[in-house]
């Protein structure tokens, strides 16, 4: 029974952590990191994949796998509240089906017209979401 107490603390824990990295483009704005491995080179790969992408730059993305990925809305609700406090406003959302994935996108908007894109890929193995940057 300790052990089956152990893991969730464990992952709590390790959830809380993930917020300490701040995000380079806009300071006021923390994604999730730590454990989850930014992507790098395989940013590009991913936008690919991304509907409604055009006009947005300066691509991140993170990836959760394992329990991990089951925390999507822990997530989205964490980002959107961040964009929130830094005066990105909730302006749409659409969701898709791309054979086994689902692919939900969020768009947010600053008064002086900047955007900034969520977009968030479930597929069978992972969670993947993606930030890109008007302008």
């Amino acid at each position: 029974m300790a052990l089956v107490m152990v893991a969730p603390t464990q992952t709590l824990v390790e959830v809380q952590l993930v917020t300490a990295t701040a995000l380079k483009l806009d300071s006021q704005i923390r994604l999730p990191s730590g454990s989850y491995r930014a992507l790098g080179k395989g940013v590009a790969r991913l936008v690919t994949k991304v509907r409604g992408g055009e006009g947005f730059g300066r691509w991140e993305g993170y990836v959760a796998r394992g329990v991990a990925r089951n925390l999507r809305d822990a997530y989205v609700h964490q980002l959107a509240s961040a964009f929130a406090a830094a005066g990105y406003l909730p302006e749409g959302q659409a969701s898709y089906a791309v054979g086994a994935e689902r692919h939900t996108r969020y768009l947010f908007s600053a008064p002086d017209g900047r955007q900034v894109l969520l977009y968030v890929i479930e597929a069978p193995d992972a969670l993947v979401w993606l930030v890109g940057w008007s302008g």
